[in-house]
């Protein structure tokens, strides 16, 4: 199957002003404005859809108190659209809307859409050379002060769901994601939807509460430089950090998680890990959320919230509690 990422993921809002503020600071760009409707462009074309919760376009809310409704992935060829759309309707509900995007339910009770890329081929930012020991790629030029960010692309999206093992088996029988890592005894699974991909485009956590809800949606820039420099931007303007900034010793990238006041969080990333067929996924047992990030006191962390690191690890704890009790 042929994917080309994340088209598009939808909101809604009760607050149409502070989400065209939260946005638009994030770095995104507007492309259209009224009071019902905002839509945000990434860098390479996706887009950002937010409309007041009221909206009957909406998707129902995936959890409570949160405004998270739906993703939709693009697929290269109609045939491809076709024949996914074809297998889903064998046992679930099937919508096709006016603008050509299969709409369906996944085994955790997610609405996802599938559609044929709107996005027109955009040429990638360029990236200013790193001077390393014996490798100086960048001469006699100083390298880039950011501002704020500008993300390229929706990397990877986070969902907590119920059954790990269950949202795997969807995405990977019906859908035809490939496994790329994955904590044991159901506490999380990485999966990405190519063969030869970043190291993962969806992560599935243990739910804590039994309940699916998104845990967070990642934004790819373009080097660490861009994540702290539009980390310390975002936060400037008042927005509150998660966690971060870090580095996963999963997927190798730098991270800055903020909290989305629509529900879950948002995160800054660069420089993830590629992977091929070659790739032979891990099998993790203990909890390897961060390498490093910093601490409180340095960057504002928001105590009533749960950090990522932490809540893997009580689901781990959790899992292997039960697996052992399933074995006694």
């Amino acid at each position: 199957m042929d994917y080309t990422g994340i088209e598009s993921v939808h909101f809604g809002s009760d607050d149409l002003t502070q989400s065209r503020r939260f946005f638009t600071d994030w770095g995104l760009k507007k492309t259209s404005h009224s009071a019902k409707l905002l839509r945000f462009q990434t860098g390479n074309g996706a887009e950002v859809v937010v409309r007041d919760a009221s909206s009957a376009l909406l998707a129902p809310p995936l959890s409570e108190g949160a405004q998270f409704r739906e993703f939709v992935l693009g697929v290269k060829t109609q045939r491809d659209l076709d024949r996914l759309a074809n297998d889903l309707a064998r046992d679930r509900h099937v919508n096709l809307d006016r603008e050509g995007v299969v709409h369906s339910v996944d085994d955790a009770g997610i609405h996802f859409g599938l559609r044929v890329s709107q996005r027109k081929a955009a040429k990638p930012p360029a990236v200013v050379p790193r001077n390393a020991p014996g490798q100086r790629l960048r001469v006699d030029r100083i390298s880039t002060h950011y501002e704020g960010a500008q993300p390229w692309q929706m990397g990877h999206i986070v969902f907590f769901v119920p059954d790990t093992g269950e949202a795997e088996r969807f995405y990977r029988q019906r859908l035809g994601f490939h496994l790329s890592d994955r904590y044991v005894g159901g506490a999380g699974v990485f999966l990405r939807w190519a063969q030869r991909s970043e190291h993962h485009n969806m992560f599935l956590l243990k739910s804590p509460t039994g309940k699916s809800a998104l845990h967070h949606l990642a934004f790819e820039v373009r080097d660490q430089h861009e994540v702290f420099g539009g980390g310390l931007a975002f936060a400037k303007r008042g927005w509150s950090t998660q966690v971060g900034p870090g580095r996963h010793p999963i997927s190798s990238a730098y991270f800055w998680y903020f909290q989305n006041p629509l529900g879950g969080g948002i995160e800054y990333f660069c420089d993830p890990d590629f992977v091929t067929e070659k790739w032979k996924p891990h099998q993790y047992r203990v909890n390897r959320f961060s390498e490093w990030h910093l601490p409180k006191g340095i960057v504002q962390i928001d105590e009533d919230k749960m950090r990522p690191s932490l809540a893997t690890a009580k689901a781990i704890e959790r899992a292997q509690s039960a697996q052992k009790e399933k074995t006694t």
